[in-house]
């Protein structure tokens, strides 16, 4: 009897050990899914609710503000600043004002630089037609730009020598006395119409080389004048044309070395030419001969 006595009091305490384990488990399991609950709950809080009590409070501004200084301060301390700008196609341009349009000086951040905006003002630069801006990670700026061509000098109204381009745009900040073999040119549109005429007068060299200057008439055609003092008067229309006569006319009759004042080829089939003064008197009345001469 003793012995089945002990029997049992060791079945009791086994199955109030496990029913402990078992409710201890049972406690255990359920604090781990609760944690794990909150803790997800937490972490998905941060990231929607957060953002959205960060807007509602007005702060969401100010910390993307904080954020960017610190990622602007990071990038410098790791030596990504403005340290080298290169420039390439740089010939008439004032080097200081290009480097105020460029607007970033050495040490500077370089992950601030807006380069459409450094592209925008230096294409504002008399001198510059176009330009390309790039960042080169981690400290150097390149800069390409293309500069414009002078063309010819326009004589404005008031009688002011003004150096322009192919486009007609003006240019600055030049020495006039380097650009006076271009030819001058008269006309308040003439600038605009400038490069049609000066190719198509460039495609004869030997002509091209006698020209001085051009008077743009009624917005509608051009007059030449050349170093001997000769006109051209050139069409409206079929200008290349008309210019390719000319020089057919001088190859054959030597044109510009007679005394000639005016040319006009403005009809297409027919050219009209107006002698000198000189000459024209000189034709009207030839000297007589002398008596006796033998």
């Amino acid at each position: 009897m003793r012995a089945l006595g002990t029997s049992s009091t060791l079945e009791e305490q086994a199955r109030e050990r496990r029913e402990k384990l078992d409710k201890q488990h049972s406690v255990a399991s359920n604090v781990k899914r609760i944690a794990r609950v909150v803790w997800w709950t937490g972490f998905i809080g941060v990231f929607t609710l957060g953002p959205i009590a960060l807007w509602q409070t007005g702060r969401a501004d100010a910390w993307l503000t904080i954020a960017q200084n610190e990622a602007i301060r990071l990038s410098a301390d790791f030596g990504m600043t403005v340290r080298n700008i290169e420039v390439s196609g740089r010939e008439k341009t004032d080097p200081n004002a290009l480097l105020a349009a460029i607007g970033k000086k050495p040490g500077t951040p370089i992950i601030t630089f807006d380069v459409d905006s450094a592209r925008e003002r230096i294409e504002q630069l008399s001198w510059v037609r176009t330009a390309a801006v790039e960042r080169q990670l981690p400290d150097t700026l390149i800069v390409s730009i293309v500069e414009r061509r002078p063309l010819a000098l326009w004589q404005t109204d008031q009688g002011n020598h003004v150096l322009i381009d192919g486009d007609g745009a003006q240019l600055q900040n030049y020495e006039l006395g380097d650009y006076l073999d271009l030819p001058v040119l008269v006309g308040d549109d003439a600038p605009e119409h400038a490069a049609e005429m000066l190719t198509i007068i460039k495609s004869v060299p030997h002509l091209y080389d006698q020209v001085t200057g051009a008077q743009r008439i009624g917005h509608r055609r051009w007059n030449i004048q050349l170093a001997n003092g000769m006109y051209v008067r050139l069409p409206e229309k079929d200008m290349d044309k008309a210019w390719q006569r000319l020089a057919v006319l001088d190859s054959e009759h030597d044109l510009l070395e007679r005394d000639v004042l005016i040319v006009d080829l403005r009809l297409p089939d027919r050219t009209f030419v107006r002698l000198t003064p000189g000459a024209a008197e000189l034709r009207r009345n030839p000297p007589k001969e002398k008596k006796g001469s033998v």
